[in-house]
């Protein structure tokens, strides 16, 4: 076995390789794994005094910068990993983070280790720069009495002129709002405003940073919004089951003719109450059934498996719990949120605000927790930037929408069944 020493004036690890004393392919994979288990257990011992070297940070800047996946970056390392590796053998995501940050890979520059003077100079920045993004910001600190805030209240709300185009574009069809939790170490929540564009896609119009999730900071949104692009008079609204967002908008714009819930979270509001079912298969054909009962497309059909999906909720003892959540908080309002009440809106499914939290959190954030807001702020505008890419790309090859593209091919398949003798 080899003798592995810690040269701390080098920052690696020694060793005095020792030749097994068997050729055998047996001896070499024993051996092999004496040397990881001895790599392992010295590594538990002097992990904490280990330093990556500024050559080895560099190396890993520089295949950033050539546009390596971390994934593959990772990968290569521990494939090459050598007793005298040091700190290197031991690099994480974390670690590719930091460098990134350091070496301002991908435009993140970490303006004061400070996170909320950092977020300020942000703002500061923006302004001298000429850049109308910033439509509202109230620091915490800073006296909040002019807008119904405490002092210790935060408020940012961000709008690039791409997302200012797009609402006035698309915000008379439908605006979808929804709010997004743990994006940062901060109790700040993320409020975004989505329209839906020409190719169904969810487009994010505008972004809300706050401590507060209540009707009063949702006014100052929709209010600075409307100072940024005019009244915007949508034909659908779609949240999720909190009033203080419809209340906040129709009291900025005015009232919505078709006010819905959002699918997703309904779902996700039945999933959380199936619990009161312990009766596991009876919890999984009551799923089944709600689902069912949510996506019938028509009315009269819809009417009857509601009347006898209740029925059977409030008959059974092991689901009768469950049947009276159902009965007092959804049956007496089917309309926001049954998809045979919203025929002929083109916004039967969540999958805009599903894809759009997949994407911030997966993509923009890595999976990560965003424990800095400047980090999110700078996340969301590189989501909004690549939005501008990609309807540039889709406006210059035409693409056609997943809807339309069914309708073309469903008519083509239909003329093919057509019979000679019937064509003129």
């Amino acid at each position: 076995m080899p003798k592995i020493l810690y040269n701390s004036a080098l920052n690696k690890i020694d060793a005095i390789p020792v030749s097994p004393e068997s050729s055998s392919g047996k001896s070499r994979v024993l051996y092999s794994l004496k040397l990881e288990l001895s790599l392992f257990s010295f590594c538990e011992r002097v992990m904490e005094h280990l330093r990556f070297s500024e050559s080895d940070r560099a190396a890993v800047a520089g295949r950033l910068k050539e546009g390596v996946s971390e994934k593959k970056i990772l990968q290569d390392i521990r494939e090459e990993i050598t007793v005298d590796s040091g700190r290197k053998m031991l690099i994480e995501k974390k670690d590719i983070h930091n460098i990134k940050r350091d070496f301002n890979i991908n435009g993140y520059i970490k303006r004061h280790e400070v996170d909320a003077v950092s977020a300020k100079l942000w703002t500061q920045e923006m302004k001298n720069n000429g850049e109308n993004c910033i439509v509202f910001f109230k620091e915490q600190g800073q006296s909040g009495n002019d807008y119904g805030l405490k002092d210790e209240d935060f408020v940012l709300i961000i709008m690039t002129d791409f997302q200012k185009e797009m609402i006035t574009k698309y915000g008379k069809d439908k605006i979808c709002i929804d709010g997004t939790h743990g994006l940062n170490s901060y109790d700040f929540n993320l409020y975004s405003v989505l329209v839906v564009n020409e190719h169904k896609n969810g487009i994010p119009v505008a972004f809300c940073f706050s401590n507060k999730s209540s009707e009063d900071v949702f006014r100052i949104y929709f209010s600075a919004i409307k100072n940024a692009v005019g009244i915007i008079e949508t034909t659908t609204f779609m949240t999720d089951d909190a009033p203080a967002f419809y209340n906040a908008w129709s009291y900025v714009m005015g009232t919505v003719k078709n006010v819905l819930l959002c699918a997703w979270h309904v779902t996700r509001n039945w999933h959380q109450n199936l619990n009161k079912i312990k009766n596991p298969e009876k919890r999984k054909n009551v799923n089944k059934a709600l689902k069912a009962v949510k996506e019938e497309l028509c009315l009269e059909t819809f009417s009857k498996l509601m009347k006898q999906f209740i029925q059977e909720l409030l008959n059974d003892s092991d689901t009768c719990e469950f049947g009276k959540y159902f009965q007092q908080n959804y049956a007496k309002r089917p309309e926001k949120w049954a998809y045979c009440y919203r025929k002929g809106l083109g916004i039967n499914t969540n999958i805009n605000l599903e894809s759009l939290h997949k994407k911030i959190k997966y993509h923009y954030f890595e999976g990560k927790h965003v424990k800095r807001l400047d980090i999110a702020i700078d996340g969301l505008l590189k989501l909004v930037r690549d939005l501008i890419f990609q309807r540039l790309i889709k406006i210059t090859k035409r693409t056609i929408s997943s809807d339309k593209l069914s309708k073309i091919v469903n008519s083509h398949r239909l003329g093919l069944e057509i019979q000679n003798n019937r064509i003129v």
